[in-house]
């Protein structure tokens, strides 16, 4: 997820598509800078567990977009 969020256009259509808090934005933001749970913990003011459990909702949302992605060229090819 990481990964393919480094291209500019996959994450600005990912922002575009979903919906994130200003604090889920500069989570992944920092996820995409390699910063550790801990540094983010830190950084935001949250436990480590909040984050961990804002990840997840970040994890969620981006596969729930990868699937309708997925969705919308499957519709093109037919």
């Amino acid at each position: 997820m990481i990964e393919k969020l480094k291209i500019k256009v996959i994450y600005d259509d990912f922002l575009d598509s979903v919906h994130l808090t200003r604090e889920q934005i500069k989570i992944l933001n920092m996820l995409i800078q390699k910063e550790t749970i801990v540094k983010i913990s830190f950084e935001i003011g949250v436990s480590e567990r909040t984050i961990g459990y804002e990840i997840r909702k970040i994890k969620d949302l981006y596969n729930d977009y990868c699937e309708l992605q997925l969705s919308k060229a499957k519709l093109l090819t037919k």
